[in-house]
């Protein structure tokens, strides 16, 4: 099967040459393709706006960094749901990157019993607003989060009374949510989940650099992980409570209460982290072709 590996044009505002990954996807690109190979695939870097895409005679097109649709979200819903009017096959599909797109979704899992952090939902942000939030929350600390982004990007963190409405130019422009700051993220460190189809693959555990405290960043200290029942058993509860046909999925834990919380379920765009865990490239990849075979 021949399989459109889909990129943005833009990593980190700087242009990519037509076939270039940015860096980090460049390696789980290496390690999938090769798997690719065992199983049946062959992958192809293509921009995921290029009009000729639909035209290409791909068997599927993977969304895989198209790290830049944040910029433009609108427009990357729609192509994506246009190449599926005209017979494309998008994984994950367009439905599913709709409503995964906005962080709200996170609310839908709350509302179906999926153990969440608690969350305050803004459609502005201003002095008022969040600190009503604190209130709400009966935080100490709080994030403010974009409902629409990525990689911490207009993320920010506050302290009760140590905080002024200059330091929410930093934050989300638009809508946005407030969570409480875990301070596990610091000490327990973030753990991700994936799978392909209703397969698990790998997992990995993300702790913040020092003097760091988000665990999404490029110096990320990034180890394997062997997941225990419960952080499993709450991953999947978030994959049940998900709209159907997934072909993959990154589940995000953090520890909150004592007990492991979703703090984000990636069906869009999220790094596989391959380089960390070279042998789940093969069973990912065998994962993958069943996913297409029986659609």
């Amino acid at each position: 099967m021949r399989i459109a590996y889909l990129n943005g044009r833009t990593w980190r505002k700087v242009p990519l040459p037509p076939g270039e990954l940015p860096e980090p996807e460049a390696k789980d690109f290496a390690l999938l393709a090769r798997a690719g190979e065992d199983a049946g695939l062959t992958f192809e870097v293509a921009y995921w706006d290029d009009p000729a895409l639909g035209a290409q005679g791909f068997d599927a097109l993977l969304i895989r960094s198209c790290w830049d649709y944040v910029d433009r979200p609108a427009e990357f819903l729609e192509t994506m749901q246009a190449l599926e009017k005209g017979g494309a096959k998008v994984l994950n599909p367009s439905a599913v990157l709709r409503w995964n797109a906005r962080k709200t979704y996170l609310r839908d899992l709350a509302d179906a019993g999926v153990p969440s952090i608690e969350t305050v939902w803004l459609d502005k942000v201003d002095a008022h607003t969040v600190a009503r939030g604190f209130d709400t929350l009966d935080a100490a600390e709080i994030v403010l989060k974009p409902q629409i982004g990525s990689g911490s990007r207009d993320t920010i963190r506050l302290k009760r009374n140590a905080w002024s409405e200059a330091d929410l130019i930093s934050g989300p422009p638009a809508a946005a949510m407030l969570q409480p700051f875990l301070s596990s993220l610091e000490t327990e460190g973030e753990i991700s989940l994936f799978f392909c189809g209703e397969t698990y693959t790998h997992a990995i555990l993300k702790r913040p650099a020092p003097g760091d405290w988000r665990a999404n960043l490029m110096d990320t200290i990034i180890t394997p992980h062997e997941p225990t029942p419960a952080q499993k058993a709450t991953a999947e509860a978030a994959l049940v409570a998900a709209p159907k046909g997934l072909a993959y999925a990154r589940v995000d834990l953090v520890l909150s209460g004592g007990s492991w919380r979703i703090i984000e379920l990636e069906l869009i765009e999220p790094r596989l982290y391959f380089t960390y865990v070279p042998a789940a490239a093969l069973p990912f990849a065998r994962a993958l072709a069943a996913v297409l075979a029986g659609a």
